[in-house]
């Protein structure tokens, strides 16, 4: 077997050259015929280069693995200094990473985010100016335009800046909250300032809720007591009833629910003890006004130089209502209590109030001839009267 001296290919006897490496065969057949040990030149070359490649993308792995973590290392501390809120320093680690991987997307983004966190930022310092000089409104506001910087960006920080933000709004509303509370607001605005303070979601949003709840009770139960004092029970009830809709379950507003309804009953039943005790009195009353309204204090006859009867006498009214019209019936008798004569006379004044006296007061000049002057009696046989508002 011959083979090339140069590059150790197999030739034939008949060749000159070398069809594989083109050098020149040795015209002696026993140098073409030497056995071919280790590797050749030819194949030298390609394996030094291949070699050389192989320790070139080793380091270059290498060096691009460096990079990358640097890269990745930067990152991370950036991502934590941004979520403890230092975004000028985030920003500095984020474009040190670009610096080591400039294919560093992620580093790309948070950095020129960082941009409009540090802006952002700015915006809340000026929202604690504005809450002290009391524009609460304008404060919120500018909280409000900050979330809507926002709206295109997503991720952790995001999130931790959407967080101090609403953090920083509540805290704004907690402080006109207590600043309200302060200017002893009534019971009307103390429901509305509860129900405000009910959606804010922050950790002294409790506090100032219950203390706006023990507000609510205790001006409910002054307000309900007021009421009660007057008798107004339905006014009383509405108004516990209205607070226990903003503090359910009150022990001391459920307690003076049930005092309410207790005394009410009580007054009810009270009250109508009253109105029957009245109507049994006016009965009575009623009865004596129609029956027994007079008293009789006197009545005495007497007769004058001229033969005349003079009857004259006193009563009194003992009715509960004015009287009127009040007429006596009377009989006239000689000393054999025969009837000499029947009369009516009517007392004055005509009007008798409560209590009032009214006289009697009459002459007779026309008695019969036989008339003995000597011996008159009477006998009242009836006395009639009239009462207010009663027609004649």
């Amino acid at each position: 077997m011959m083979y090339c001296p140069r590059c150790g290919s197999k030739i034939k006897e008949d060749e000159s050259y070398c069809v594989i490496c083109g050098a020149q065969l040795p015209k002696d057949i026993d140098e073409r015929t030497q056995t071919q040990s280790g590797l050749n030149r030819w194949w030298l070359t390609p394996i030094v280069t291949l070699v050389c490649v192989l320790i070139a993308g080793i380091g270059l792995h290498f060096y691009l693995e460096y990079n990358n973590s640097s890269a990745q290392s930067l990152y991370d501390e950036g991502v934590e200094h941004a979520l403890e809120g230092q975004y000028n320093r985030a920003q500095s680690l984020f474009e040190e990473a670009i610096d080591y991987n400039p294919n560093f997307e992620a580093a790309q983004v948070n950095s020129e985010f960082m941009t409009v966190a540090l802006e952002i930022n700015e915006k809340l310092n000026n929202v604690d100016t504005l809450v002290d000089q009391g524009a609460f409104q304008q404060a919120v506001q500018i909280t409000e335009e900050a979330e809507s910087q926002l709206n295109s960006y997503n991720g952790d920080i995001i999130n931790h800046l959407l967080e101090s933000i609403l953090d920083k709004r509540n805290e704004v509303r907690i402080t006109q909250v207590e600043q309200r509370l302060a200017e002893e607001p009534g019971i009307e605005e103390l429901k509305i300032l509860l129900w405000q303070t009910q959606s804010i979601e922050h950790n002294e949003a409790e506090d100032l809720e219950n203390l706006m709840k023990e507000r609510i009770v205790s001006r409910t139960a002054n307000e309900a007591n007021d009421k009660l004092q007057t008798n107004q029970f339905t006014a009383a009830i509405s108004i516990v009833e209205d607070g226990l809709r903003y503090v359910p379950e009150n022990e001391r507003l459920d307690s003076l629910k049930t005092t309410i309804s207790n005394q009410q009953a009580d007054f009810e039943t009270q009250q109508q003890e009253r109105i029957e005790q009245a109507l049994t009195q006016y009965e009575s009353e009623q009865e004596q006004n129609e029956n027994d309204a007079v008293e009789l204090n006197e009545i005495e006859v007497t007769v004058n130089d001229y033969d005349e009867v003079n009857v004259y006498g006193e009563l009194t009214s003992v009715a509960t209502r004015p009287i009127h019209s009040i007429s006596v019936q009377y009989v006239l008798l000689d000393d054999d209590e025969d009837e000499i004569l029947e009369n009516e006379t009517f007392v004055f004044p005509d009007t008798l109030y409560p209590d009032e006296t009214g006289q009697i007061d009459h002459t007779h000049s026309d008695l019969p001839d036989d008339f003995d002057s000597d011996e008159v009696s009477i006998s009242v046989e009836q006395i009639s009267w009239f009462l207010d508002g009663q027609e004649d």
